[in-house]
């Protein structure tokens, strides 16, 4: 009994230790824990906005709001960020205006209609937020009507000019942003009906958008 015994305590020793190894050995092989690779602003986005536009310029009192689009593509080196996007927008910045001359009643009505430009853009990133000042090019189209009693005129033309302004964007999952962007637009004179110039209109907006960035 007392060999019996012994034999049993030899293989209860036996298997403990053996379980001990094989636990031991898994351990030693285990894969190390995944990690989220750190988040990069490189790449290509497309995405859409909506805003506030307004004019004091030449005399005008226009505001309205205005909506559209933007594309772009983002290069990260460090915590620096340049890039370059394009954008435009549907807009209803626009005023009237009633009156009468010699007792002649007039109504005069100015509308911005859309906005576009096409801006590099540069910032500094804080993982996933992103601040940011952008300059470029601008394109705006404005439309004028003005009725003098039966008389009635209207006209439209495209400026050219410049934008530039600043914002900030925060990714909020992997493939998404939202940004808030202030852009002002420096658009030059045009003739309306070839003969009255506008002078400089100067457009300033108020933009929230969102972005998909493609991975």
């Amino acid at each position: 009994m007392k060999k019996l015994g012994l034999g049993l305590i030899a293989v209860v020793i036996a298997v403990v230790s053996l379980t001990k190894a094989v636990a031991a050995a898994d351990l030693s092989v285990r894969a190390p824990p995944m990690t989220a690779p750190p988040f990069t602003w490189t790449g290509a986005y497309a995405g859409v906005h909506g805003g506030y536009g307004w004019s004091t310029s030449q005399g005008l009192d226009a505001r309205g709001g205005l909506g559209g689009g933007q594309v772009g593509y983002n290069f990260q080196d460090g915590n620096f960020v340049i890039g370059i996007e394009g954008d435009i927008s549907g807009s209803d910045i626009s005023q009237t205006v009633n009156g009468a001359v010699l007792e002649v009643p007039f109504t005069l009505s100015f509308k911005n209609d859309t906005l576009a430009s096409w801006r590099g853009r540069a910032g500094i990133a804080f993982n996933t937020l992103l601040f940011y000042g952008t300059a470029g090019g601008a394109w705006g189209h404005d439309n004028v009507s003005v009725n003098v009693g039966e008389l009635s005129l209207s006209g439209n033309v495209w400026h050219l000019g410049w934008s530039a302004g600043g914002g900030v964007e925060w990714a909020f999952a992997p493939n998404w942003s939202g940004k808030i962007e202030y852009l002002h637009y420096g658009l030059g004179s045009a003739e309306f009906f070839d003969t009255l110039p506008s002078g400089h209109i100067n457009i300033d907006s108020i933009k929230l958008g969102i972005n998909y960035l493609f991975r």
